[in-house]
């Protein structure tokens, strides 16, 4: 089963898979990009929740969106949109759907207060179309519930540091998960390079292959 993976920015991609066109977190997003069949948000902030972005690729008669509370409840993001928390699932055609946690646990903005507090229901997707399954980390440490997310065949793992794992905790994440492909994400806009994605790599060896994409360009 063919699957294709756009990387636009951050964590930014379209991914299409069984006939389906699904896009994660859009940010960034050129101008006559293909319109999504579903949508997935983790969270609120700006580089993962534009609303922007969103209208961009979503056709009010059929594309799917679904949220997180946080995303969800954005005055800018137009309804109708499903509601999604850690634990929920839906399904979407020949797309099943699964929330899980994503969420800090040593970065902070002040002591005791995270960037991504667990309180807040900010999720992560674990997916399954064609036969294929991914995980779509969102904002997020290397949590212990991870071990109960694997394997999967693509991982989608920020690397960045500050605000999400480094590149030595998502090497964590990887052994948890148990993928065939990692390929890295939240680098390049915010915080972070590619020099956090090529460390990945580097620290995953053997366990996995490593996919560091070029990320599409975008129009001026």
């Amino acid at each position: 089963m063919a699957f294709e993976v756009t990387w636009y920015a951050q964590s930014a991609f379209r991914i299409e898979v069984d006939g389906l066109r699904i896009y994660h977190d859009p940010f960034r997003i050129p101008d006559g990009e293909p319109i999504a069949d579903v949508i997935l948000i983790s969270h609120d902030h700006f580089d993962h929740c534009s609303p922007s972005d969103i209208a961009k690729i979503r056709d009010p008669r059929r594309t799917f969106v679904v949220a997180n509370p946080t995303a969800a409840s954005k005055n800018e993001v137009a309804p109708p949109v499903q509601v999604i928390r850690p634990g929920g699932e839906v399904t979407y055609e020949k797309l099943h759907i699964r929330a899980v946690p994503a969420y800090n646990l040593n970065k902070f903005r002040s002591p005791g207060v995270p960037y991504h507090p667990r309180e807040l229901e900010h999720v992560g997707y674990l997916c399954q179309a064609g036969g294929v399954t991914w995980y779509f980390a969102g904002d997020t440490d290397a949590i212990p519930e991870m071990v109960e997310f694997g394997p999967v065949e693509y991982a989608f793992l920020p690397v960045s540091g500050t605000y999400v794992m480094t590149a030595e905790e998502a090497a964590e994440a990887v052994r948890m998960l148990r993928p065939r492909v990692v390929i890295p994400m939240h680098y390049g806009v915010v915080v972070g390079s590619v020099e956090d994605a090529q460390r990945l790599a580097q620290l995953v060896g053997n366990l996995a292959e490593v996919r560091i994409l070029e990320p599409r360009g975008r129009n001026a």
